[in-house]
């Protein structure tokens, strides 16, 4: 049995179709899909297009990740206020370019799951965690050995952190299979993870591999979401092309200068000027 594992797609359609091509050529039995679809890159109704080509043509499972989640909360609460800015114009973008199609597919996912297959070991999957779809199942999470020494079966397979890497912990074993379209190291290499399974184990196979990422600044900058989402595009288009991941950092900085300034944050009105300060001495 091989089970493709593909996370984290942000909207990144290119880098995803590059996966998915390598992935078959392989000769994968299955895919599993682990949330975070949209968001971050543009037009992503480019990547439902293909997210839904593979749950035609192909034996898959998905399950939603916190970005998905995002948008089904901004769904359903009319008063939260994304605007065209740094903090939120990324968001609102992607939501106006949703369909309720999409909506109602996040909607009918679960944000984890059970592999079971007849005469493989069962292992569990989620996006962030089992209970929390933007929980980190990294050492900085003081609740990760008490979570890991809870499970049921020895492999959980968790997305979320964009980092490929895989850890024991005792007799259960922790794996990430790194983000698709917006990875982290490995010079911005698309990632994605082949498990390849038997009666007795399943055993993971990483995978980095160079995209067209010329082509997605090229989305970027004909999408209308340079316009609308301001520095936060820029931090994006450095992470694809560097690997390095400045969107956290930049976050921050500019909230505590917001909050040094103003007195107080209310995200998402932090003023362009925190961003921009922030920006430079992050990025530049």
């Amino acid at each position: 049995m091989k089970l493709a594992v593909i996370g984290d797609i942000h909207s990144n359609h290119i880098a995803l179709e590059t996966c998915i091509r390598h992935a078959l050529d392989r000769n994968v039995d299955e895919f599993l899909f682990l949330g975070d679809y949209v968001s971050d890159c543009p037009y992503p109704q480019r990547t439902m297009k293909v997210i839904y080509e593979m749950k035609r043509k192909y034996r898959c499972t998905f399950i939603r990740g916190n970005r998905e989640d995002y948008m089904l909360d901004h769904k359903n609460d009319p008063f939260e206020r994304w605007t065209y800015s740094s903090a939120s114009g990324n968001l609102l973008y992607t939501y106006e370019n949703l369909t309720k199609r999409d909506l109602d597919f996040f909607e009918s996912m679960d944000i984890q799951g059970m592999y079971k297959r007849e005469g493989y070991p069962a292992f569990r999957y989620c996006h962030g965690s089992l209970t929390k779809s933007n929980e980190l199942l990294r050492p900085e999470n003081e609740k990760l050995e008490d979570i890991m020494s809870s499970l049921d079966v020895n492999l959980i397979i968790s997305g979320h952190t964009h980092i490929q890497e895989s850890t024991v912990y005792g007799s259960r074993k922790l794996i990430h299979p790194g983000s698709v379209g917006l990875p982290w190291y490995h010079e911005g290499k698309t990632q994605y993870m082949i498990l390849h399974g038997n009666k007795y184990k399943w055993e993971e196979e990483f995978y980095q591999l160079s995209y067209d990422v010329d082509a997605v600044k090229e989305e970027f900058m004909s999408s209308g979401i340079m316009e609308k989402a301001l520095h936060w595009p820029e931090l994006i288009l450095h992470c694809l092309y560097t690997g390095n991941d400045c969107t956290t950092p930049c976050l921050l900085l500019a909230m505590r200068l917001c909050g040094e300034a103003e007195g107080e944050v209310n995200w998402p009105d932090i003023p362009e000027k925190y961003w921009e300060m922030a920006f430079n001495d992050v990025v530049k």
